[in-house]
């Protein structure tokens, strides 16, 4: 009976390495604190440039080509040490089966026509008081960064991405529709071209995305484009370009976007930055928005620190 033990525990203990070596998970994250004064505002104060941030994933390989997978992902300020927003799980909160045919995930994940384009477009990568993501790329507060209870589906292959997500309508009946984003980029050498739509769950709004990137040398311009119609059915577009342009460590970032709803300019904003490089996680960055449609303080500024892990 003890050989039996001492038996059954060995077994125990392999089939727990096993396990393990076919299973990964990694910690990683993200703080930016600096000083701020944001376009529109009079204070100057410490605060970040874009959400900091705690992430857990993992993948374990099933066998016969297939893969589970999960990622979860809290957001916070790094100035204050709050929670942004009423979601724990704010960034991301989905699992989901990697397959020979695709990827399909399962729960609080990005829309395809964000990750896919409108994502894609601003050098800044929608942070700092220089970002222009949000201005020209995501118009008339119609799209959605995030969806809840959503089901999304990727292929990738020669350089080829697309992806669809659906979500159903909300269940607290604050919204009447399902929520539907469907989206495509093709990377080639030193371009890329991506567009994408979106239908989020009001009954009458809809946007649509175009964007275009080359990079030669030290150079990568981007150039994008954004139409749409707001639950309040109001007419809105926007359309910017950009340029990341590495110097040694540093990079300097430019970008120039407007947006027009209803026919009336809604924003003119130019967005300039140079972000250096300390090490491989280390970064400080200094930027300037300005933007000529602002009701009052058209010009802000950010002086601050990233580190990921």
């Amino acid at each position: 009976m003890r050989f039996l033990r001492s038996a059954a525990a060995v077994a125990a203990t392999l089939c727990a390495a096993t396990a393990s070596a076919q299973s990964t998970v990694t910690v990683y994250g993200k703080l930016d604190v600096g000083l701020r004064q944001a376009i529109g505002s009079e204070d100057r104060e410490v605060a970040t440039g874009g959400d900091s941030r705690l992430g857990f994933r993992g993948t374990e390989d099933l066998g016969g080509g297939l893969k589970a997978f999960f990622q979860i992902e809290h957001r916070f300020f790094g100035d204050t040490g709050g929670q942004d927003g009423a979601q724990f799980w704010k960034g991301i909160s989905h699992v989901g089966l990697d397959t020979p045919w695709g990827r399909l995930a399962l729960g609080r994940q990005y829309s395809a026509a964000f990750s896919l384009v409108q994502n894609q477009i601003d050098p800044f990568g929608g942070d700092t008081v220089a970002q222009l993501r949000d201005v020209s790329m995501r118009v008339g507060g119609i799209t959605k960064v995030r969806v809840d209870n959503s089901v999304r589906y990727d292929i990738s292959a020669n350089g080829f991405s697309a992806a669809a997500s659906v979500a159903e309508a909300p269940s607290d009946g604050s919204a009447p529709d399902k929520h539907l984003s469907v989206a495509a980029l093709y990377r080639q050498g030193a371009w890329f071209v991506a567009a994408g739509v979106e239908d989020p769950s009001g009954a009458e709004d809809k946007q649509w995305n175009v964007g275009a990137g080359y990079t030669f040398g030290p150079a990568a311009l981007t150039v994008g484009y954004s139409s749409g119609t707001t639950a309040a059915g109001v007419d809105a577009n926007g359309w910017m370009l950009g340029l990341n342009w590495t110097v040694g460590s540093g990079v300097v970032k430019a970008a120039y976007g407007q947006q027009e709803r209803d026919d009336e300019t809604y924003a003119r904003k130019l967005g300039l930055g140079y972000h250096h490089a300390l090490s491989k996680r280390t970064t400080l960055y200094a930027d300037i928005g300005h933007d000529a449609e602002a009701a009052t303080r058209r010009t802000g500024y950010d002086l601050g620190v990233i580190h990921t892990f």
